[in-house]
């Protein structure tokens, strides 16, 4: 007897033409199922070898950075500044490239500084665990200090170096749980600041005075401390007490919010100063300080420190409908050359700012901060001794040329006053950062006050990092949207690819 089951003779042809169509179906079904699987890995095998090729061939030329605002590119001004070089400079990172990840972000930056350098900028990784001679070659007089893991951005003609921290390429603070986060990227005005630095002879000094009270700027107003130094500024101390002269390195003194009056002797050694084409910014608020002293100097400028308080009667130039807490208008100035910037400088417990009547064809007075025309004038603080409604002066310039013979003195006398000494403070800057013009007025205000030409203007902002957190709506909502996103969605495209795979399986 034979094993195998013998052919059934009577089975019915439509049964035989239905077995043979199925052994058709079920071979035409795994070639589709072998040609869907070797396409596939065909597809996913050329993706991977054309990306291995491009970034080897193409890589370095075919990047773009796509983040908000080019977080990790560089800017126009750089750009210009690189254009322009006539000196060598070369930027070294102290650290292992490929194994320290810390500055992994901004590395495409540094390459673009080589990019855009014209032959002029070179960069190098040197690791001084293992070579410790570099930090004696990029400071062979020990002036500097280089340390591991930060840059270095050094020129040899003018022998002139200058280190960049990693708090000078990110600007981090603290949440209100002491948290830290990311406020900025400072990489950009670090650097540039630096080549402008190291190859300049003389680089302008800023004196921030002290004996009469003043704020400490080191922590009140440390954002503008490192415009300033990122911006080729050197900041110093000047205690005023005792002082015969102002020192001739000075390009502009600054008195940040002084509790106390100057004295005699002071106001004449200032005096000298200007007239021989110096330059004061005086930073106050409202308090009970008098300054006669001070407005003795300021005759000679057409202005005055006044005692009133000022009053913003304009809802839509209010923060929060407080009175006191202005939205101020920068008008066309020296200062600000473009536009009219209406209610975008946050000021508040506002002292008014005078102008004397006292006309010389030789002094120029400006407004560079205002009220809107619906500004009050509150007399020594009180609210029932206010002025008539009309545009009150939260900061005004003046320039006596008076004093110019080209000769001995070339340069005019400047003076810049600002009736709020919050307009400048890390508060302020560090939680609404670009959003505002308040660092604007500074650095443009020391830029006019130290005649540093437009052509040499470095002023590159902070690029804010992007966020992707929700930050509007009740936490409700936002919780149930995650619940939606994370988990409902991502069932129910589940579930429907497990019925269409329920019915396709007996095809």
């Amino acid at each position: 007897m034979s094993i195998f089951k013998k052919k059934n003779p009577n089975l019915p042809a439509d049964a035989k033409a239905d077995k043979k169509s199925n052994r058709t179906v079920d071979k035409r079904n795994k070639n589709l199922k072998t040609i869907s699987v070797t396409s596939t890995i065909l597809f996913i095998v050329i993706l991977l070898v054309l990306n291995i090729v491009f970034d080897s061939l193409l890589g370095d030329k075919l990047k773009w950075d796509w983040t908000k605002g080019g977080q990790y590119s560089i800017g126009d001004v750089s750009k210009e500044i690189l254009k322009n070089m006539t000196m060598d400079v070369e930027i070294v990172g102290l650290f292992d490239a490929a194994a320290d990840t810390k500055y992994t972000s901004i590395q495409p930056m540094v390459d673009e500084y080589v990019k855009y350098g014209n032959g002029k900028i070179t960069v190098r990784y040197v690791n001084p665990d293992i070579t410790p001679s570099i930090l004696t070659e990029l400071d062979p007089k020990g002036y500097l200090d280089p340390q591991a893991d930060t840059y270095v951005v050094y020129c040899k003609t003018t022998g002139k170096a200058k280190n960049i921290a990693y708090n000078d390429i990110y600007d981090v603070g603290y949440d209100s749980s002491y948290n830290t986060v990311l406020n900025g990227i400072t990489a950009e005005q670090s650097i540039t600041g630096a080549i402008k630095y190291v190859q300049s002879e003389t680089t302008p000094v800023v004196y921030f005075t002290a004996g009469h009270d003043e704020l400490d700027y080191n922590s009140n107003y440390s954002s503008l401390v490192t415009i300033l130094k990122n911006n080729n500024y050197e900041v110093k101390d000047l205690d005023l007490f005792s002082l015969t002269e102002i020192p001739a390195d000075c390009s502009v003194i600054v008195m940040a919010s002084p509790k106390k009056d100057i004295t005699t002797a002071e106001r004449k050694v200032m005096s000298a100063y200007l007239q021989k084409g110096g330059s004061l910014m005086f930073v106050t608020d409202f308090n009970t300080t008098s300054f006669p002293e001070l407005n003795q100097l300021l005759i000679d400028y057409n202005l005055e420190v006044s005692d009133n308080k000022i009053r913003e009667g304009d809802t839509d130039h209010r923060l929060q409908d407080d009175p006191y807490v202005i939205r101020a208008i920068a008008p066309v100035s020296s200062i600000n050359t473009s536009d009219e910037i209406d209610g975008f400088t946050l000021v508040d417990n506002v002292r008014g700012i005078n102008e004397l009547k006292n006309t010389k064809d030789w002094i120029t007075v400006e407004s560079i901060l205002t009220t809107s025309a619906e500004g009050y004038a509150e007399a020594n603080g009180d609210s029932s001794q206010a002025s008539a409604a009309g545009k009150q002066n939260i900061a005004m310039v003046s320039e006596n040329k008076g004093w110019v013979d080209g000769t001995n003195v070339t340069e005019s006398a400047k003076v810049m006053l600002i009736g709020s000494s919050s307009i400048f403070s890390d508060s302020v800057l560090q939680t609404y950062g670009n959003n505002l013009y308040n660092a604007g007025l500074f650095y443009y205000g020391v830029q006019w006050l130290s005649n540093t030409s437009e052509a040499d203007s470095l002023y590159i902002e902070s690029k804010v990092p992007a966020s992707y957190s929700v930050t509007k709506g009740s936490s409700s909502i936002n919780v149930l949207t995650a619940v939606v996103v994370m988990l409902l969605l991502p069932g129910a495209l589940l579930i429907a690819a497990l019925v269409v795979y329920r019915k396709r399986k007996h095809l």
